[in-house]
């Protein structure tokens, strides 16, 4: 990982093939570029060869108006095929980043969930929306504008060096003094852009941080001390990039100080030419207006080049999300039941931390069984494995015969619903977001599973009932209301296995054993997975796991593990105590 972070970052050697199905795009811009630039070229010598004639006091009205008119269609020209190539470009560009944007959204859909915990939704949606949006300008004009930035001063050189070697060559070397200072500029820059990058992903963390937990902040009464956090982050970024600049902006003054001004050393040095009869003032004269049309293309050419440096930085992070390792799938599998076996099972998560050790489980198809035990026990990591969040580092998982990474992604999903206290509703109608479990289902199945879980009259007493925007989050709506939307939601997919991992938490008491009763007659010949924190809610379970330190202490039914487990036990009694109180 070091290893890929620390490489000199390009984004043709990282993303290239994203550019590839548009090369002929490319290449097509950049040769309508170069025509372009040649005619604005020529425009350039018919305005020269006008000033000379009129100077000269040839004036041919017939000849300066042929010229003139000449000129006027190279600008033309120049202006019509620059357009057309920046189209082309504007065009594969787009195209390009389209690409990019869908392989990274299939991508992420293939990631462990481990991958999410490190990195936050800002650092995510920093990537997915702003370094791929800020790909574009370059990637759109880099091939055409680059390459005409860099012919015009060239064809101008060219020409200069046909009128008199020796004027050009004061020139060249001019413009390469100014340049080798403003050069200073690029020193490290892949370095300091990189740390630039990390600064404005702190900053975005930090402000998502805060808008997300305002409400916490305040009820807490700890707004110095996350505001401080927020601010801190901001600060550093403008830090960084004011340090940044301060330290270029010595090279860009020198260099701004020098390199524009070349026409000085051509009139000084054509003057001493010209006096001693050594070049026609027709040479003179075009070479000065030649070297006006140098400087400005090659500062923009630097310009892409520090543009290119950035986008090179920025494909060095994606490239690393697309080769991140991916879940282990297979081809698809068949099997003749469902029942769900875990032998041996260790894992750990990605700080080092040892989360499972030796768990072995068999859950028959259409049992229920209950995971208790106190908090970091393992429970919820058994039911994320199960639901495909992450791969196991030794033993196996089974589902019917076949090992759990036989299965596609899909066939996955199709076989498993599960939900968690963690509930995500979209900024969309209630309606909407649970026909995300069954995008065919229609509006008399998504009431009827609402009604079955007893949900259909909360939902009714909304102001437009199921047409209700929950808002972003489900902001609108309270936690045990987007829990019980999720259970339908969960129970709508139909699915053959159901995990609950503490999906009624948020519940009231008065709906929880509504729901608990819908949840049942639901899960039905199905197989249900529930992770408790309410021993209440598992005691008809068909099995009931205690676990603690990531260990299956004892397993039974709940009269079993009242007389076999004293620390089920235990938290029998306090639950009791609880509930009486």
């Amino acid at each position: 990982m070091e290893k890929e972070k620390n490489r000199k970052p390009s984004f043709f050697k990282e993303l290239g093939e994203f550019m590839k199905p548009y090369k002929i795009k490319y290449i097509l811009s950049m040769l309508i570029s170069m025509i372009s630039v040649s005619a604005s070229i020529c425009a350039y010598g018919f305005v020269g060869k006008i000033i000379s004639l009129l100077f000269m006091e040839q004036t041919s009205f017939r000849k300066i108006m042929f010229l003139a008119f000449a000129a006027c269609i190279c600008k033309v020209l120049n202006a019509l095929l620059l357009n057309i190539s920046t189209w082309i470009s504007h065009n594969a560009a787009y195209a390009t980043l389209r690409d990019i944007r869908e392989a990274l959204s299939e991508k992420l859909l293939r990631l462990p969930m481990g991958y999410f915990e490190e990195n936050g939704s800002g650092r995510l949606k920093a990537m997915l929306v702003d370094h791929v949006e800020g790909m574009e300008k370059t990637l759109a004009h880099v091939l055409p504008e680059l390459t005409a930035n860099l012919l015009a001063p060239l064809l101008c050189i060219i020409w200069m060096f046909f009128l008199d070697w020796r004027l050009s060559l004061v020139v060249c070397i001019w413009l390469f003094i100014g340049f080798s200072v403003t050069g200073g500029m690029m020193k490290d820059y892949s370095v300091k852009y990189e740390g630039q990058i990390q600064a404005f992903k702190a900053m975005n963390q930090a402000v998502v941080e805060y808008v997300n937990g305002i409400e916490v902040i305040k009820n807490f009464g700890q707004i110095d001390m996350c505001y401080q956090k927020y601010q801190d982050a901001v600060y550093t970024h403008a830090k960084y990039n004011v340090n940044w600049q301060k330290e270029t902006q010595k090279y860009a003054s020198m260099g701004m100080a020098i390199a524009p001004f070349s026409i000085f050393p051509i009139l000084i040095v054509g003057l001493i030419f010209y006096s001693f009869h050594m070049i026609e003032v027709e040479s003179l004269f075009m070479i000065a207006l030649l070297s006006f049309g140098i400087f400005g293309p090659l500062m923009n050419a630097m310009g892409y080049f520090d543009q290119l440096a950035a986008m090179g930085t920025n494909a060095n992070e994606i490239k690393y999300i697309l080769d991140y390792p991916e879940l282990k799938r297979g081809e698809g599998a068949t099997v003749q039941n469902l029942d769900i076996r875990f032998h041996n099972v260790n894992f750990s998560y990605q700080n080092g931390k040892k989360a499972l050790q030796n768990v072995s489980l068999h859950i028959p198809q259409g049992s229920m069984l209950a995971l208790v035990g106190p908090s970091g026990s393992g429970k919820s990591t058994v039911a994320k494995l199960l639901a495909g969040f992450w791969d196991i580092d030794e033993g196996s998982i089974q589902i019917g015969e076949k090992q759990m990474q036989d299965f596609t992604q899909e066939q996955l999903n199709a076989l498993i619903s599960y939900v968690d206290q963690d509930t995500y509703l979209f900024d969309e109608t209630i309606e909407e977001n649970l026909r995300v479990g069954n995008v065919k289902a229609c509006f008399d199945d998504i009431r009827n599973t609402a009604k079955a879980a007893c949900c259909d009259d909360f939902i009714c007493s909304l102001p437009d009932g199921y047409q209700t925007k929950v808002g972003q989050a489900g902001a609108k709506l309270s936690g045990g209301e987007r829990q019980r939307i999720a259970i339908v939601r969960a129970m709508l997919k139909h699915a053959p296995i159901m995990i609950l991992d503490e999906a009624t938490a948020s519940t009231d008491p008065e709906n929880e054993a509504m729901i608990q009763n819908a949840l049942y007659a639901a899960a039905k010949g199905k197989t249900l997975i529930m992770v408790a924190h309410r021993l209440s809610t598992v005691v008809n379970a068909d099995q009931i796991v205690f676990m603690k330190d990531g260990q299956v202490k004892e397993i039974g039914t709940h009269q079993e593990l009242l007389q076999n487990c004293l620390e089920y036990r235990n938290m029998w009694e306090l639950s009791e105590v609880d509930a009486n109180d």
